[in-house]
C-alpha cells in the first residue's frame, strides 16, 4: 500500500509533463520493444515511452524488484472469501477427518465463538479410502452448535447432525434440483450435501452480517494488492455487498487493485440489478466496472457433480449433474445478454461445458450485438468437438493452472484415460485459437502469481512431481502463462489499455523480487512480488 500512495504521489507531481519509473528490469511483452530499464508516464498514467536511459530534469520514481511485467490480473477469485480466510479454520491439505476435527478445535481455542462454526478446504480424496467423511465424524466437535465445514472446491458442505436437524433435513427430504444429499444404506442423510443441496442447510443458519462482509472484502483486496496483483475478477457477489463497496469507494476509498465483479447470477436480485444497470459493462465507481454475472452449469468433479456425457469412469451410473435445467440456464443467460453485460458460466464437464456453450449460442442468435465476449469458467474437462465451438462463438477459456496440479491426483480415475485429453488442456485451446484468461479460483487455490506461473508452466506439484509433468502436451512457456495473466485477462474485461506495456497503455505492473526468466521454476514459489496500479 505505501507503495501504492508513492507512485499516486508521483503522478500528480509530474502534471503535465511525465515521471520516469525505473529499478527492475521491464519484461514488456511487447515485441517491438521486447524489454526497457525506463518507463515514461504521464499524468493521467499512461505509458508515453519505453527507454534504456533516463532524461534529465524529469521526476524519478525507484521501483523495487528484480524485473517488472505488465500488470497481472487474476482472471477468477472471489475477493470476500480471501479476506474471510483468516477468520476461520484452515483445512487445506488435511489427511484425515480426525485431523480437519482437531484443527477446528485449535482454532476455537483461540476464543473463536460463533453462532455457526464455519471452516473451509477439506478434500475427501487426501482421505484414507478417499471416501466422503460423515456427521458422526463431527461429533468431538460437540452437538450444541451447527457445524458447516465447506469443501475445498466450496461444492460440497460437511455438517453435522445439529446443523441437519435445525434446517429439518432428513431421510425424507428429496434431492433438489442440480444437487445431491449423501445418504447411507438406510437413506439417511450422512453429513454431505452436494452442490444445491448445501442451501437446504445454510439458507436456514444465521449468515454472517453487512458490516463482517463489508470488513473481509476489504481486506481481501489488500491482500490481492499485496501478492502482486493489479487487477481482480470477483466473482459471484451479491447486491448488497456491492453497494457498499462502491459507497465506500464513492466516499474516497480507494481500492488497491482494478476490480471487476461478476454478480451471483443465481440469485434473481443479480439479474434485477443487472438490468437497472445496463447496458453495460460500466464502471459504477473509480476502478469498479460491473462486468456481470456468473452463473452454473454443473458442480465440481472432485465430488462428482461435474456433469458428463458419460458415466464417471470410477462411479458407473453416476453422470454428476446440471446446477440449473438448460432451459432455465438459458434464460438466465439471454437476460445478462440483452442487457449487454457478460455472462461468466462455471462448467467444469464437458456436459457442463456444452450446456453453457447451447446456451451462449442461442441468446447470441437471438439476439445479436457487440460488446464484450461471455466465458466459460474452469472448462475442465471439454469434449473434442466442443474446442472448435468455444472459438467460433468467441468465448473466452477463463482458466486456473493450479486447479490442473491439484486435481492431477484422481482426474484420470474420474474420466479416464481417452476423456482426459480433453481436461486442463491449455495448450490446446490456444492452438485452437480460444482466448485463455488465467486465474486461482482464490481462496480455493492461492492466488499469488508465482504459484499460478508454477502450475502453467511445470503441470507439477510443489515436490516437483510427477517427472517431467503431468500431461507436458498442454504445459505452456512462461510467455504464454505471463501473457495468460495479462494480456489475456485483460482482454477478457474489455481493457485494452491494461495487462500490456506500449504506447497509451496503463501503467500497472507486477513487480517480483527474482528473474523468473534465470531462475529455477521452484524459485517462483517463494518469489516476493508486489503491484503498481498508476493513477487513472
Amino acid at each position: 500500500m505505501r507503495l501504492q500512495l508513492a507512485v499516486t504521489a508521483a503522478l500528480l507531481w509530474g502534471g503535465c509533463g511525465y515521471t520516469y519509473y525505473t529499478g527492475p528490469l521491464f519484461i514488456t511483452g511487447n515485441p517491438d520493444h521486447p524489454t526497457a530499464t525506463v518507463v515514461a508516464v504521464d499524468g493521467q498514467g499512461r505509458i508515453v515511452g519505453l527507454h534504456d536511459h533516463i532524461a534529465e530534469d524529469h521526476p524519478v520514481v525507484r521501483l523495487p524488484g528484480v524485473i517488472a511485467v505488465p500488470g497481472m490480473h487474476d482472471a477468477h477469485l472471489h475477493v470476500m472469501g480471501i479476506g474471510r480466510s483468516a477468520s476461520r479454520a484452515n483445512l487445506l491439505g488435511a489427511t484425515s477427518p480426525q485431523e480437519v476435527v482437531a484443527r477446528v478445535k485449535a482454532f476455537q481455542r483461540k476464543g473463536t465463538v460463533e453462532a455457526v462454526v464455519r471452516a473451509r478446504g477439506w478434500d475427501q480424496s487426501r482421505f484414507p479410502g478417499k471416501q466422503f467423511p460423515t456427521a458422526e465424524d463431527l461429533a468431538p466437535l460437540g452437538d450444541d452448535t451447527p457445524v458447516v465445514l465447506t469443501r475445498v472446491d466450496g461444492h460440497a458442505a460437511w455438517v453435522n447432525r445439529k446443523a441437519l436437524a435445525m434446517a429439518g433435513v432428513g431421510k425424507d427430504t428429496p434431492d433438489p434440483q442440480g444437487g445431491k444429499i449423501v445418504r447411507g444404506p438406510d437413506g439417511v442423510p450422512t453429513g454431505v450435501l452436494v452442490d444445491n443441496a448445501i442451501g437446504l442447510v445454510t439458507d436456514k443458519l444465521p449468515k454472517p452480517g453487512l458490516e463482517a462482509r463489508r470488513q473481509w472484502y476489504w481486506a481481501g483486496l489488500r491482500q490481492c494488492a499485496a501478492d502482486g496483483l493489479t487487477g481482480v475478477h470477483d466473482m459471484g457477489v451479491p447486491v448488497d455487498l456491492l453497494k457498499a463497496v462502491v459507497a465506500d469507494v464513492k466516499a474516497g476509498r480507494q481500492p488497491p487493485v482494478r476490480l471487476f465483479v461478476y454478480m451471483e447470477g443465481s440469485a434473481d436480485a443479480s439479474l434485477r440489478y443487472l438490468k437497472t444497470q445496463g447496458p453495460g459493462p460500466k464502471e459504477l465507481a473509480p476502478r469498479v466496472w460491473l462486468m456481470g454475472a456468473k452463473l452454473y452449469a454443473d458442480g465440481a468433479m472432485g465430488s462428482r457433480g461435474a456433469a458428463l456425457l458419460a458415466d464417471y469412469s470410477d462411479a458407473p451410473g453416476n453422470k454428476g449433474h446440471l446446477i440449473f435445467k438448460p432451459e432455465v440456464l438459458a434464460e438466465r443467460v439471454k437476460t445478462v445478454h440483452d442487457a449487454g453485460f457478460q455472462v461468466a458460466i462455471h462448467a467444469i464437464g464437458d456436459r457442463g461445458v456444452r450446456t453453457a456453450l447451447d446456451a451462449i449460442e442461442a441468446a447470441q442468435k437471438a439476439t445479436p450485438r457487440e460488446g464484450p465476449p461471455h466465458r466459460i469458467e474452469h472448462a475442465q474437462l471439454v469434449a473434442p468437438e466442443d474446442f472448435v465451438r468455444m472459438k467460433a462463438l468467441g468465448v473466452v477459456a477463463s482458466m486456473q493452472p493450479t486447479h490442473a496440479t491439484s486435481d492431477m491426483r484422481w482426474a484420470e480415475a474420474r474420466v479416464g484415460a481417452e476423456r482426459i485429453a480433453g481436461a486442463y488442456a491449455w495448450k490446446r485451446m490456444l492452438a485452437s485459437g480460444i482466448a485463455l484468461a488465467f486465474g486461482s479460483d482464490s481462496p480455493i487455490e492461492s492466488h499469488k502469481p508465482g504459484w499460478g506461473l508454477y502450475a502453467a508452466v511445470t503441470r507439477q506439484d510443489h515436490g516437483g512431481q510427477p517427472d517431467g509433468g503431468w500431461r507436458k502436451q498442454d504445459a505452456l512457456t512462461l510467455k504464454e502463462a505471463l501473457l495468460a495473466f495479462s494480456r489475456g485477462a485483460a482482454t477478457a474485461v474489455g481493457q485494452r489499455r491494461l495487462g500490456r506495456m506500449e504506447m497509451n497503455a496503463k501503467f500497472d505492473v507486477t513487480l517480483f523480487g527474482k528473474d523468473l526468466r534465470r531462475v529455477p521454476a521452484a524459485q517462483w514459489l517463494d518469489v516476493e512480488t508486489r503491484a503498481v496500479v498508476s493513477g487513472d
